[in-house]
């Protein structure tokens, strides 16, 4: 078709009745095509553009809708866009059956994604046979964007959720959270002795000295040493809580109470090789653990007062070490 007059005389069906004060056809798609600020096209049976509005030939840096003509997505977007859209034209010219509220996005040169909801139909003669397809889409990059926007603050109240704001480590509401669902699998999975867990407690030896001798701000310092020698010294799949004060736990899935009693024993060892500077001079902190394991327990709460009351078995019994 080579203008808008021969393609719509072609297409359009007369309109009105006599007597009746009827709008140009011509008038109505002018206006659609200038004024409409969703993008609207005509394709070809080979996915050639054949008529578009201002606003879709404006989205490619054109100003008058003749430009276009004769073009096809292969020559605005990314190849593997153009595929697709081949593919989903081709169909829908195969069936007759529209495409609707597809959500689409591509990369531009310089790397912003755009983002469209797009509809798409097939384009019919008088006589009913499909010659091309055509479409709308509308712009929701904003949208989108404010939904990526609302999603990532979402995440990071998540996770100051569950985070303890001086440690950086979990916080005691967590802790209880991941116990029931490490509690959960194992039960799950039969009570397989391979899915067991097991806990760590532990605190800082003679933590209130170092408050009272060098002030909380030091003893704030301590706290955050603690965390990074314990997020150091543990596996990805581990969990390390700050439970309060100089109080913390550590979670071990898929480990039973020996492999926990080594990992505890490892982490008291490493305190003993990493000084903290405290008044302008290296401290060794000590800390003392105690160890329990769920397979041997018939609760968390069991559990986790087994684990507590090692680790003050291991302060009675001169500190620095685990049970």
């Amino acid at each position: 078709m080579s203008n808008d007059k021969e393609f719509f005389d072609e297409m359009n069906a007369p309109s009105g009745r006599p007597g009746d004060s009827v709008i140009p056809e011509s008038l109505l798609i002018l206006a659609i095509r200038n004024s409409s600020q969703d993008t609207i096209y005509f394709k070809d049976k080979h996915s050639r553009f054949i008529w578009n509005s201002l606003a879709h030939v404006r989205q490619f840096g054109f100003s008058s809708p003749e430009e276009m003509v004769g073009k096809t997505d292969g020559d605005f977007f990314p190849p593997e866009f153009f595929k697709r859209t081949l593919a989903e034209e081709k169909r829908i010219m195969e069936t007759g059956e529209p495409l609707i509220a597809r959500i689409e996005s591509w990369t531009d040169a310089k790397g912003k994604t755009h983002w469209f909801s797009a509809f798409k139909y097939p384009l019919y003669d008088l006589e009913g046979n499909i010659i091309g397809t055509w479409g709308t889409s509308r712009d929701i990059t904003a949208l989108k964007e404010a939904e990526a926007e609302l999603e990532r603050k979402n995440r990071m109240l998540k996770r100051l959720s569950r985070m303890d704001e001086l440690s950086g480590l979990y916080n005691r509401r967590y802790f209880y959270e991941i116990l029931k669902k490490q509690a959960s699998l194992f039960t799950r999975c039969n009570g397989n002795p391979e899915r067991t867990f097991s806990l760590i407690a532990l605190d800082v030896d003679n933590f209130k000295t170092i408050n009272d001798t060098f002030g909380h701000a030091k003893g704030d310092e301590v706290i955050r040493h603690i965390a990074d020698v314990l997020l150091s010294n543990s596996r990805e799949s581990d969990f390390v809580f700050r439970i309060g004060g100089d109080e913390y736990m550590v979670l071990l899935p898929d480990t039973d109470r020996n492999a926990a009693l080594a990992q505890a024993e490892r982490l008291r060892s490493r305190f003993e090789r990493i000084p903290i500077v405290l008044g302008g001079n290296p401290v060794i902190l000590t800390i003392s653990l105690g160890v329990s394991c769920f397979s041997d327990h018939g609760s968390i709460e069991e559990m986790i007062h087994v684990a507590d009351d090692r680790l003050y078995l291991s302060k009675q019994m001169g500190r620095n070490r685990a049970t």
